[in-house]
């Protein structure tokens, strides 16, 4: 078991900080709390470090009145950058990771630092889960054991301390024997993976069609209390793009999507090429009132209307988006 101890003693579940800077546009005297954290600016970029509340609340003050303030998501070994403007609102402009080549790696606002390696090591930095020779070491330890309840233990052993990603996990799959297995490793995991906006792509590592579907059934009763409130990239929108689209249905179209989108939201643009993919308007019409609740900017939904082509589908959705107060 000693492999299993490598990095026990680095990490708990919160799997670490993250950073939160933002930006102001507009002209002013402002100060930014981040919870009970205050900063103040002449500059007009606000830096939070150290934030290991992952549901903090960004409270924005022009002077001393309150001009916003909304729960986000911090992301753990994440910097995330948001820009706000009174006409626009708070928006998400960049993610950087913290941590590059085992050291921090970013510069004092936006961008990476040199050849990602500042040579300054923070303290109490928790294990990532992109730790290549700790999961190497895992799979070498898990592959030891001749029977699937073991694996699983020396699995749940190692992610107690240390997050996993879909990735990996898919990585663990052919290492057991039986389909009903790795079902519950995807179950055991879930809760504690790094990437849970990615879960819904294991779906195809499973063998038979009834895991696969009962999968999917664990998945659509994942709530949205583990949302995150930030778009889906492009690189992850593309994945789920290429899987929304092979549907051959469009109610499996809708079913895939209620079930993968649960721990990330969408922007209007993202939408609009969803519904593109739809046979029938009608369909698209339900995934787009479906949507609607899962966009990140509401502001833009409207645009959204422009997708159909019938004049009874367009003024549905706008009637719809004047009735969500």
């Amino acid at each position: 078991m000693a492999l299993l101890a490598i990095n026990l003693s680095f990490a708990q579940r919160n799997r670490g900080k993250a950073e939160v800077f933002i930006q102001i546009a507009d002209r002013g005297n402002f100060k930014v709390y981040l919870d009970e954290e205050l900063i103040g600016s002449a500059s007009g970029r606000f830096r939070f470090y150290d934030v290991y509340n992952t549901r903090p609340v960004l409270t924005i003050l022009a002077g001393s009145e309150k001009i916003f303030s909304r729960e986000i998501t911090a992301v753990p070994n994440t910097r995330l950058i948001f820009n706000f403007s009174r006409r626009g609102g708070l928006s998400l402009i960049k993610e950087l990771n913290i941590y590059r080549n085992n050291v921090y790696a970013l510069d004092d606002f936006d961008e990476y630092a040199g050849a990602y390696n500042t040579g300054i090591v923070p303290p109490d930095r928790p294990t990532s889960p992109q730790n290549r020779n700790d999961f190497d070491a895992l799979v070498a330890r898990v592959k030891q054991e001749a029977f699937d309840d073991q694996k699983l233990k020396v699995i749940s052993a190692y992610s107690n301390y240390t997050a996993l990603s879909t990735k990996q996990i898919a990585q663990l799959f052919p290492l057991f024997f039986k389909d009903d297995s790795k079902l519950l490793l995807a179950k055991q995991e879930f809760q504690y993976i790094s990437d849970p906006h990615q879960f819904y792509l294991l779906k195809d590592a499973f063998t038979f069609m009834s895991t696969k579907d009962e999968f999917m059934k664990f998945l659509d009763g994942q709530k949205t209390g583990q949302n995150r409130n930030r778009p889906m990239s492009q690189a992850d929108f593309a994945a789920f793009y290429k899987q929304f689209k092979s549907e051959a249905f469009d109610d499996h179209k809708t079913e895939l999507a209620k079930v993968a989108l649960i721990n990330i939201k969408l922007t209007s643009e993202q939408v609009k090429e969803l519904i593109a993919c739809f046979s029938f308007e009608d369909k698209g019409l339900d995934f787009a009132k479906w949507a609607f609740r899962i966009t990140f900017d509401k502001e833009n939904y409207y645009t959204v209307a422009d997708k159909f082509r019938f004049l009874s589908n367009k003024q549905a959705l706008l009637d719809f988006i004047n009735n969500q107060k």
